[in-house]
């Protein structure tokens, strides 16, 4: 040990091995090594260690392992000199003892003997202290005097307890803490003696050089004190480096005490490995935590739950591997020490180690060199084809699979068409079945056999046209009851006819259980006519005619008021005047009778009297207010029984006019009622008293249901009520083009709806067509032409579309946009008609103003009218051409001065006298006036201009019905021609969307009122008919629509 401490203490000087080796030759090395070995060995240990060679590292392993035999060996030879020391000393204190014994008689004075003799010099003085020594020692064992010949007893127990340490140490087992308390419980550090070799085996050879002690050299008197010994680390920085300074390595000090500490990789390696041994006792708790009825449950296959095995064998498997983590571990750590030790055998055993290299030869290096490259070749052959059979087994195994993907994927596809041809088959013979007994509804409810159908209809179990059925029923119930309300009423405000007597009133239970007939209910007081009144000298009536003379005295004696709504053209008027003579003559009914009517028909009116009915009293109620104030004292007074006037005077002079209890109230182009909250419509109602009611107007059904509701609410105001409740169940069909969660109605609830329809409209809705009662009127062909945009025409528009405005060049020639465009959708329309709409525009194309080429080169509809107009006088034809814009009308003008064609203009602002003039300059039959320019909203209403043939629609109405207004002013009675109309549309405009929204507006006048023939004529097979024909042509109009798209 002597010779290794000096090692340790990183001093390896070799002189310090001889002395503990001196005696025993070389009985200390290891077999098979030399001391230069050992020597080169401990400075590899130092040189490892130095460099941070990890512990676990064989080469450093191994090294540690012989230097720790060589200094157990020097151990064990320092505990036998010891030994044998003792056993020396033993025998001379056993010597000593028995020569005190023998002179044991000298004892008592033997101190004082040699106290005063003096020494001898034969040594006998010599030999009693020598004697005494041995008992001095035997008597204290532990004290020492520095002799080096034995061991006290404490130093006995702690070489024994460190022997014990070095043997735990070196089986790699703990010490207990029994021989740690009797090793490290020295108070006090033993002299140097003998005992030191024996201490010196107790100490680690990893353990560094403790550090010398610090020599006391401050004995000047002032120490410094103990807390101001430090010095701060960053004193040693420099407060200012230059830029050139800190380039030099010595102004860049590195300091570890202010640096940060390094990162230890065998303290990481060992946290990593606590971690997961931490982990797998962690995951082998949770195993043995699992129930032993582990499973697993797939809802999508069954829904309850199965036992898997496979999930508690896997679970088992892994615990059982986790359960032999302690044996690997022990396992590894034998196998590692007998390497080890292997290793240290075959380096100090064998002696091959030792012998001398055999040089090799040039013939054996080449027979070396080639046996590798066959080798190699060998091996490189041997993976290739290795990696060419798997490559091949991958290709067949593709190509196996491919095939069996193939035949599966048949085998489904054609199980699936098997299997979408089956439900196919199931479905189409469920949908016949259905389309079976719809059919036989549909049939039952054509042949209006009710029975049937609700027998029908409750095998089907259809709960949405039961339920559509039954608040039809109860809503025509209700309108019976009110009906009969109605009569009852009136007959009790006035005094009831003589002659009627009034029929008995079925039960209620008896109308429940019977089939009562809705129209029987309204009229039943029935009055044949079979001649006109003898005072109506005009001509004589048509038998259509007589037959709405007829209805219309029916209304009267059932006390109900209705809607004269015969096509245009028909005599509505005539058929009027006949009334009013008849209820004269007939009834002897003087009056008073109110008719109003539009501005622009007044003048016909009171020429329809004139010529029809002279000997009648009237009052033609208009002019200045001085004039009216003339004809008010004659009101008053009584003195007339017609009193005509127009809408506005029935609301200007109210006070006079609603004091006068009038018999019967006509209104002409009642269609102005459409909107029971206007001021005429409110005006009436709230302040005019009248018995009867009347509204004539050609177009009952303009634009959707509650305006033929607000019509019926004004001449039946008891019966008709509720707008809401008529406009939910009668207007479903017709509602299916609104927004997109709409409900569609079939062709048989669509029937039974507009069928019920029909029969709340028919006692109080009279309409003839004229195809229907004049079977010599010319028919009218009507054409819609699109026209193409000019070049100007589509910059603009393309500019108004894309950036809402259109840009001009101003005075100084810069680009800008025209101001006071706020309806984009009128000025698309403008633009349609003519650019030159806007003055800006004009001013860029034609700065003179002078009517020229551009003013039908720059529109479309003027380039078509340029052509065809000339063509129309020449054959003979005479032209109405009307218009929704006067600017476009003065324009039309310019164009026709230009072209030298005669023409007349009427629009909203020609006064009722000049209508008058004007109507009778063109239809004088020696009249050089070729066309005739109308406004559509004052020039569609009650003019009677048949001389012409042909109508020019210019540009549409946003209501289809002020159109077919417009036309019937040529195709009325007395017509000789086939009437054309042409309505000019310009292609990919804004015009399109209106024609298909009127479109759709006369598609439901279709369906309600023309289907419904309420000709009083007609048998329920032709209105179904007439009704399932629109029907069918309207989903074929949407299927073509839909295949176009």
């Amino acid at each position: 040990m002597a010779a290794v401490q000096p090692a340790q203490q990183g001093m390896p000087q070799q002189q310090g091995v001889n002395p503990a080796m001196g005696g025993q030759g070389q009985s200390v090395l290891p077999q098979g090594m030399t001391k230069e070995q050992v020597q080169q060995m401990y400075q590899k240990y130092q040189a490892m260690k130095r460099q941070g060679v990890p512990d676990t590292d064989p080469e450093m392993m191994k090294a540690r392992t012989i230097l720790q035999q060589i200094q157990q060996r020097q151990e064990l030879m320092k505990r036998q000199q010891a030994y044998r020391q003792m056993q020396m000393k033993q025998q001379q204190q056993q010597q000593q003892q028995a020569a005190a014994m023998h002179n044991g008689d000298m004892s008592a004075n033997g101190a004082a003997a040699s106290q005063a003799e003096p020494p001898a010099s034969n040594g006998t003085p010599q030999t009693t202290t020598q004697t005494a020594q041995p008992a001095q020692t035997t008597a204290g064992p532990t004290q020492t005097d520095g002799s080096q010949d034995g061991f006290s007893k404490d130093q006995m127990m702690t070489l024994r307890a460190q022997m014990q340490a070095f043997g735990h140490l070196q089986k790699n087992m703990p010490i207990p803490q029994a021989i740690q308390e009797r090793i490290f419980t020295q108070k006090q550090n033993p002299k140097p003696a003998v005992a030191d070799a024996v201490t010196a085996a107790g100490k680690v050879l990893d353990r560094t050089a403790t550090p010398a002690k610090p020599a006391d050299g401050e004995s000047d008197g002032n120490p410094r004190h103990r807390f101001e010994t430090f010095t701060d680390p960053h004193s040693l920085l420099l407060k200012q480096i230059s830029y050139t300074d800190h380039t030099q390595r010595a102004y860049r000090p590195f300091i570890p005490s202010i640096m940060p500490l390094g990162v230890d990789p065998e303290r990481v390696r060992d946290e990593r490995e606590n971690m997961v041994y931490n982990r797998v006792l962690a995951r082998k708790n949770e195993l043995s935590k699992l129930p032993a009825n582990i499973g697993a449950w797939d809802t999508s296959k069954s829904d309850a739950p199965q036992d898997n095995a496979n999930l508690k064998l896997k679970a088992l498997i892994e615990y059982k591997m986790l359960s032999l983590l302690p044996k690997q571990r022990e396992i590894r750590q034998k196998l590692s020490k007998e390497m080890m030790l292997s290793d240290n055998l075959s380096m100090t055993a064998n002696r091959a180690m030792y012998r001398r290299v055999k040089k090799q030869s040039l013939r054996e290096a080449r027979v070396t060199e080639k046996l590798e490259k066959q080798q190699r070749d060998a091996a490189e052959n041997k993976e290739k084809k290795r990696h060419n059979d798997f490559v091949n087994s991958i290709v067949r195994h593709s190509e196996d699979m491919r095939n069996s993907a193939a035949v599966h994927r048949s085998r489904n596809q054609k199980l699936g068409r098997l299997m979408q041809q089956t439900h196919m088959n199931i479905e189409k013979e469920e949908q016949k079945r259905i389309e079976r007994t719809a059919k036989q509804r549909l049939q039952a409810l054509k042949a209006n056999d009710e029975e049937t159908y609700l027998k029908l209809l409750g095998q089907a179990k259809d709960s949405r046209i039961s339920h559509l059925l039954k608040q039809t029923d109860g809503f025509l119930n209700q309108l019976a009851s009110s009906v009969k309300e109605q009569q009852r009423n009136m007959s009790q405000k006035y005094a009831p006819e003589p002659d009627e007597p009034e029929p008995e009133e079925p039960d209620s239970e008896d109308e429940t259980k019977t089939k009562v007939d809705y129209y029987e209910v309204a009229h039943r007081i029935k009055e044949d006519v079979r001649e006109q009144s003898t005072n109506l000298v005009g001509g004589i009536l048509k038998e259509y005619q007589l037959k709405g003379l007829q209805w219309m005295l029916s209304l009267y004696n059932n006390n109900l008021n209705g809607i004269l709504a015969d096509e245009m053209g028909l005599g509505k008027t005539i058929q009027t005047i006949s009334l009013v003579t008849y209820l004269i003559e007939k009834k002897k009914q003087p009056g008073p009778f109110l008719v109003i009517v539009p501005l622009s028909t007044l003048t016909n009116w009171n020429n329809e009297f004139e010529k029809w009915a002279p000997s009648v009293q009237r009052i033609v109620y208009k002019g200045p207010p001085q004039q009216r104030k003339n004809y008010q004292q004659q009101i008053r007074y009584g003195q007339f029984q017609v009193l005509l006037t127009t809408y506005e005077f029935i609301i200007k002079d109210r006070p006079v006019l609603s004091k006068i209890k009038w018999l019967h109230m006509i209104v002409d182009e009642g269609h102005r009622m459409k909107n029971a909250g206007s001021k005429l419509s409110s005006t009436i109602t709230q302040y005019y008293h009248t018995r009867y009611r009347l509204i004539l107007t050609g177009t009952p059904l303009q634009n959707n249901l509650p305006e033929l509701w607000a019509l019926l609410n004004f001449v039946l105001p008891h019966i008709f009520k509720s707008v809401k409740s008529f406009d939910e169940w009668f207007n479903t069909p017709f509602a299916n083009t609104g927004g997109q969660d709409t409900m569609a109605l079939t062709e048989e609830e669509q029937l039974l709806v507009i069928r019920r329809l029909h029969k709340v409209l028919r006692p109080f809705l009279l309409r003839r067509l004229k195809k229907d009662v004049e079977k010599d009127l010319p028919d009218k062909q009507e054409r819609v032409i699109k026209c193409n945009f000019s070049a100007l025409q589509s910059k603009l528009y393309k500019q108004l579309v894309t950036h809402n405005r259109i840009m001009v060049n101003d005075d100084k020639g810069r680009k800008t946009g025209l101001r006071g465009l706020s309806n984009m959708l009128m000025q698309l329309r403008k633009l349609c008609n003519h650019p030159f709409v806007f003055e800006e525009v004009e001013d860029q194309m034609n700065s003179s103003r002078m009517t020229n080429d551009l003013i039908w080169r720059t529109a479309g509809k003027f380039e078509l009218l340029d052509r065809i107009l000339p063509k129309f006088r020449a054959t003979g034809h005479r032209v109405l051409i009307f218009f929704q814009m006067t600017q476009i009308m003065n324009i039309m003008e310019d164009f026709l001065r230009w072209r030298g064609l005669k023409y007349l203009r009427l629009d909203g602002s020609t006064k009722a006298d000049d209508r008058s003039e004007l109507l009778k300059e063109f239809n004088a039959p020696d009249s050089d006036y070729f066309c005739f320019l109308l406004s559509t909203r004052a020039g569609g209403l009650g003019l009677n201009l048949q001389t012409a043939d042909t109508v020019i629609i210019y540009d549409s109405d946003w209501n289809p019905h002020q159109d077919l207004q417009a036309q019937d002013r040529a195709h009325r009675i007395g017509q000789k021609n086939e009437v054309r109309i042409l309505r000019l549309i310009s292609s990919n405009s804004v015009e399109e969307k209106i024609l298909e929204r009127a479109q759709f507006k006369l598609d439901m006048d279709g369906k309600v009122i023309q289907a419904g023939k309420f000709d009083n004529k007609s048998t329920n097979e032709e209105r179904d008919e007439m009704l399932r024909v629109m029907l069918e042509s309207a989903e074929a109009a949407e299927n073509l629509d839909e295949n176009e798209m």
